[in-house]
């Protein structure tokens, strides 16, 4: 995964490289520093990160879901 890809990826997901340093427990200046040039190479991303993304995309499909079931059936019992 490169930079672009990964700034694009957390923003569809309506995150910011701070929640995400937050969300899997890294330094935020880690998380910044993934794709800079350091002698001449760019830091990669580390290969965890695209399953994470991955799963954190499903867990908030999966609660969306959650909830609007358990609205219905609120509504039902009502």
């Amino acid at each position: 995964m490169d930079k672009n890809t990964f700034i694009k990826r957390i923003k569809n997901l309506q995150l910011n490289k701070k929640e995400f340093a937050y969300l899997c427990k890294t330094s935020y200046s880690t998380v910044n520093n993934w794709g800079t040039i350091v002698n001449d190479k760019p830091l990669p991303i580390p290969a965890w990160v695209e399953p994470f993304l991955d799963y954190y995309e499903k867990a908030q499909k999966l609660d969306y879901v959650m909830d609007e079931i358990c609205n219905k059936i609120k509504e039902v019992r009502d």
